[in-house]
């Protein structure tokens, strides 16, 4: 890894990812299914009317947020 250079000229730590490559996207790919599927039930509890498609978005989102970290 390569260290980066603050602006006073000094060495900043380099810092390791916890995720990367095939983990990350795999991380990233379970996170919008979570989503995904939380929205589309909060759309099938409302009927599926017009209009509120951004908001279950964003509540399952905030779910999703709200998850407590798997050890």
């Amino acid at each position: 890894m390569k260290s980066m250079q603050t602006k006073s000229g000094g060495r900043a730590p380099v810092v390791p990812s916890l995720v990367s490559g095939d983990d990350l996207a795999e991380v990233r790919d379970e996170r919008r299914n979570f989503i995904a599927t939380a929205a589309y039930y909060k759309a099938l509890a409302r009927g599926f009317k017009p209009g509120g498609e951004g908001d279950d978005w964003l509540q399952a989102e905030a779910e999703f947020q709200e998850q407590k970290p798997r050890h």
